[in-house]
């Protein structure tokens, strides 16, 4: 992975608090913008950080794709609702937790701690206390693994 220069200078953007979250979702970008999902429609990534911000740009993936003219069967958010799952991974905070949920459907959301960069206890108490009707809370915290991954 190289560096961004544009982080150049500001070494607290470096590595988990913004560059690796942004490299990430720009690697499941180009799944996504090339087609890997339109020609392998089974295939599932999981992604941390509650989708590495791409759950919160669907309405503007869809705009651009049209701009620059994206070849693809359906639009890229459908790829991103269908293809991707996150996890709560280092996201202890309830509002990217509910945008997540309203984007893709809390059945595309699992628990997850971000260990060592993030406290696992602290990761736990967040999923018991964050307010989620009792159903949702059980999918995200498990079912949803036991689902996805076969556990």
């Amino acid at each position: 992975m190289t560096q961004s220069p544009v982080l150049d200078g500001h070494p607290a953007l470096r590595r988990a608090t913004w560059e690796w979250g942004f490299e990430t979702g720009s690697h499941a970008l180009r799944l996504v913008f090339g087609g890997v999902f339109a020609r392998f429609p089974e295939a599932r990534v999981i992604l941390g950080h509650l989708g590495e911000t791409l759950p919160y740009l669907l309405w503007r993936f869809d705009s651009r794709a049209r701009l620059y003219g994206v070849k693809l069967p359906r639009p890229p958010s459908d790829y991103i609702r269908s293809n991707i799952v996150v996890t709560t991974s280092g996201m202890s905070s309830a509002e990217p937790l509910n945008c997540a949920i309203a984007a893709l459907g809390h059945e595309r959301v699992m628990f997850s701690s971000d260990y060592p960069f993030e406290s696992a206890e602290e990761a736990g108490r967040f999923m018991d206390g964050v307010a989620l009707p009792e159903h949702v809370r059980s999918d995200i915290a498990f079912n949803n693994a036991k689902r996805i991954l076969n556990l």
